[in-house]
C-alpha cells in the first residue's frame, strides 16, 4: 500500500487502536493525517500531543475532527438520548435510517461532510462500530415499551415509544452506514478502506462473562457480535463491488 504523500483519515484515532495506527503511519510519510474521535476534546488533545511528539512536521499535518459518524452532520455533536427525546429530531433520525437512500440523506450525513471536506485517499477505520450500534440496547427499549403498553398509554406516548424502538434497530442503521460510506468514498475517489474489526467478545466464545447484569452469555454482547458479523459481510460485498475502494477488514481476535 503506497501511503507516501497521501491524505489518510484515521476514524477513531483517539482510541488505543487508532492511536497506534496513527504512529505507524507517520514513518510512511503521508501528506497529512486526519484524526477523529467522538468528542472535540479527545480529537484536539490527541492532535496536540502528536504535534509535541513530532515537532518537525508541518503545522497542518495532523487535523482533528470530531462527532458521531452514524448520524447526519447537524446531529454529530448531539447526545443520542437528546435526539431520541426530541420529537422533531427523533423523526429526522428515523427517516434517515428507515427511508430510501436519497441524495439528501447522503449529503446531510456527517461522514459525507467529513470525506468531502478532506478527500482522503486512504481510510483506516478503528471505530468499534458494533459496540456503538449494539449498545443502544434494543432489549432495554423493549422493556420500556412493554411497560408503557401495560399502563394503557395515550396515542402520543405509544407513537414516541414506537419511534424510539425503531431508532434502535441494529441492522437498518448498519445498512445505512455502509450505503453512505460507500457512496461518499466513491464521490471523493478514496482508494483504500481498512477496517479494524471485532469479534464482539474479545476472542472468547459463548462463555463470555457476566458483564451486563443479565443472563450469561449476555444478549447485549451477543448482539455486538451479531452486528460485527453482519458488518463483515457488508464490507465483503463492498470490496467485491467494481470501481469502488479496495476494502479490507482485519479482525485481530479472529486471527
Amino acid at each position: 500500500m503506497d501511503i507516501q504523500n497521501k491524505t489518510v483519515l484515521v476514524l477513531g484515532g483517539w482510541g488505543l487502536v487508532g492511536n497506534a495506527v496513527t504512529r505507524k503511519l507517520i514513518p510512511e510519510k503521508p501528506k497529512k493525517i486526519i484524526v477523529t474521535s467522538l468528542r472535540k476534546e479527545e480529537a484536539e488533545s490527541h492532535v496536540t500531543q502528536l504535534k509535541k511528539e513530532f515537532p518537525n512536521l508541518p503545522e497542518d499535518y495532523f487535523i482533528p475532527w470530531w462527532g458521531n459518524i452514524f448520524v447526519r452532520n447537524e446531529f454529530k455533536d448531539t447526545d443520542r438520548f437528546e435526539i431520541l427525546n426530541d420529537p422533531v429530531k427523533r423523526k429526522v433520525l428515523l427517516k434517515d435510517i428507515m427511508e430510501e437512500m436519497t441524495p439528501e440523506v447522503l449529503r446531510e450525513s456527517s461522514i459525507y461532510k467529513l470525506l468531502t471536506e478532506h478527500k482522503p485517499d486512504i481510510i483506516v477505520d478503528s471505530i468499534n462500530s458494533a459496540t456503538g450500534i449494539a449498545y443502544q440496547d434494543i432489549y432495554t427499549t423493549y422493556h420500556k415499551i412493554s411497560k408503557a403498553i401495560e399502563d394503557k398509554p395515550s396515542v402520543e406516548i405509544m407513537i414516541e415509544e414506537t419511534e424510539k424502538l425503531l431508532c434502535t434497530q441494529y441492522i437498518p442503521q448498519l445498512i445505512r452506514h455502509i450505503q453512505i460510506l460507500y457512496n461518499s468514498m466513491n464521490e471523493v475517489k478514496t482508494k483504500i478502506y481498512v477496517k479494524i474489526g471485532t469479534s464482539g467478545t474479545g476472542g472468547m466464545g459463548l462463555n463470555i462473562p457476566y458483564t451486563h447484569s443479565e443472563e450469561k452469555p449476555s444478549r447485549v454482547l451477543l448482539s455486538k457480535s451479531s452486528v460485527a458479523g453482519a458488518h463483515t459481510l457488508l464490507l465483503f460485498l463492498m470490496g467485491r463491488t467494481p470501481e469502488g475502494a479496495i476494502t479490507k477488514e482485519i479482525k485481530p481476535t479472529g486471527a
